[in-house]
């Protein structure tokens, strides 16, 4: 994965050929594969994971997350605070109380049809679902009460992105149905993010609340605040529904070429809205505990590394996008994984199989493979 990290958010990964406007790939038709064997192919890029050698069991489920397969971000995020994080995985060991693990993400496919034409989970989110089951089995293994990694999928963030919160509620069921079907929910639980908030009725109010306190930051010029918004305006101007653009009309306003400037500043604005929305829904879940009522006492992840999280790598490399921010793609070998944005894949050249899932009920292909 890319090594290029953030504390608030994801990086935005650049599109490579927004440029060339001739489709230049090959897509052949390729075969209608099972689970069993889309599985097959999940095993070598999410392989079985196993705890390190240490002194203690605490010390080895920490130093799972300094190996380099889950590590994401740098390593001293971890070692400056192993004080902190073995006192508190002791902690859990010395009540016999499964190990918990939390972490955001899954929130739906990107409305985007340059990054995506999916709406359900694919074999990106299937790798990267697979590999947080295997960090709970590897300490499940080694630890009798079990762990737990807990998902919560941010379907709420729909309201950012200017699409229905069916979108979210299909795709959060489609990754239900996935890890169940391919049964890699031994020691990994999902949590719709859109029920959890409906069932904490405090959590909107402060949700508005916290956009009012970071606008008020931004307008005052607090450099934290500032840094935050930065880095993750790039990623919410290319998330952002845009019904009635053209993909044409929204290549050039993402080319920035001067012949859509409407469109752009119109993206722009939104983009500057929902980075405040964005921001203020993690300070509001932190304000009341919110994820603390499902997996009290857990051990935080992330893919925004940082010191007090546990950054965790969601695709082995090459790949540098999350799995639902574009189309996942095996190499001719089947032994690495990325993911390309849609029209990079159609204008950057080659021969790819699209290959489908028996029982898909998404049109578009389950994976691409290099041919």
């Amino acid at each position: 994965m890319t090594t290029k990290t953030s504390p608030y958010i994801y990086p935005f990964t650049p599109f490579k050929y927004l440029d060339v406007t001739e489709q230049n790939t090959a897509m052949v038709d390729g075969d209608r594969l099972d689970i069993a064997a889309l599985s097959a192919m999940a095993e070598p890029i999410a392989p079985a994971l196993s705890l390190p050698p240490a002194e203690t069991l605490a010390q080895r489920i920490l130093a799972l997350f300094t190996t380099p397969d889950i590590l994401f971000g740098e390593a001293s995020f971890v070692t400056s605070r192993s004080d902190e994080w073995l006192s508190r995985i002791s902690y859990l060991i010395e009540q016999e109380r499964p190990i918990e693990f939390t972490i955001l993400g899954f929130p739906f496919k990107m409305p985007v049809p340059l990054k995506t034409n999916r709406k359900t989970a694919d074999f990106g989110e299937l790798v990267s679902l697979k590999r947080l089951n295997e960090i709970g089995r590897a300490v499940a293994q080694a630890y009798e009460p079990g762990a737990r990694v807990h998902v919560f999928t941010e379907g709420p963030f729909h309201v950012l992105n200017g699409i229905e919160r069916s979108w979210a509620d299909g795709y959060f069921a489609s990754l239900q149905a996935m890890i169940e079907q391919f049964g890699i929910d031994s020691n990994l639980v999902l949590h719709d993010l859109n029920r959890v908030a409906d069932d904490t009725p405090e959590f909107r109010q402060v949700w508005n609340s916290a956009t009012e306190d970071i606008r008020a930051r931004r307008d005052a010029a607090d450099p934290a605040t500032l840094d935050a918004i930065k880095d993750a305006l790039p990623v919410r101007f290319h998330n952002i529904y845009n019904p009635g653009a053209s993909i044409d009309d929204l290549r050039r306003a993402y080319l920035n070429d001067g012949t859509r400037e409407e469109l752009r500043a119109a993206i722009t604005a939104r983009a500057e809205e929902g980075v405040l929305g964005y921001r203020a829904f993690l300070e509001a879940r932190d304000r009341i505990s919110l994820l603390d009522k499902y997996a009290p006492d857990a051990i935080g992840m992330t893919v925004s590394p940082r010191p007090g999280r546990l950054g965790v790598r969601p695709l082995p490399e090459p790949a540098d996008k999350l799995p639902y921010h574009g189309v996942p793609v095996l190499s001719h070998d089947r032994n690495t994984l990325r993911i390309d944005y849609l029209w990079d894949l159609q204008h950057g050249g080659g021969t790819y199989r699209k290959v489908s899932l028996v029982g898909d009920t998404d049109p578009a292909p389950f994976v691409y493979i290099e041919e």
